[in-house]
């Protein structure tokens, strides 16, 4: 029973990148998947702990409060569009999910936008990666 599921996994990949289209859609699911579930983990940590914990970790991994604050006044202002459009900003894809949990943003919201906005970056870089392929060279050596 074992081998045939095996084997259809294996049949189902060999499908799968056979179709670049496919391939690609894919690719940008698994990898949003990934992504969501630690944003989740932060989002919970985040809701429970409050903000004495996020205190108490800012100190830990060297992140000034300022920088909290801040992300918490966008997204007391921008709310749903800030967790959405913030998984593709770079920097901000990080603490979005800080200021979510400490206001108690609904969770399902949380949940599809950041998923929603990890699925369309994610997928987007697995495009331009696929199509620049074996074609990007570094004085002349391929690189990729």
């Amino acid at each position: 029973m074992l081998i045939q599921i095996e084997n259809w996994f294996r049949g189902l990949w060999g499908f799968i990148v056979g179709e670049p289209v496919l391939f690609i859609l894919v690719m940008g699911l698994l990898i949003a998947v990934n992504s969501v579930v630690t944003e989740i983990i932060t989002y919970w940590l985040a809701r429970i702990g409050g903000r004495t914990l996020v205190e108490r970790f800012s100190r830990w991994l060297r992140v000034d409060m300022r920088h909290f604050d801040r992300a918490e006044s966008m997204f007391t202002r921008w709310g749903v569009r800030l967790v959405l459009f913030g998984r593709i900003l770079p920097g901000v894809r990080t603490l979005v999910s800080v200021p979510a949990g400490m206001t108690h943003m609904n969770f399902g919201l949380f949940f599809g936008a950041s998923f929603g906005g990890a699925y369309v970056w994610n997928t987007l870089l697995v495009a331009v990666g696929y199509l620049l392929g074996f074609k990007m060279t570094l004085f002349g050596i391929s690189i990729l």
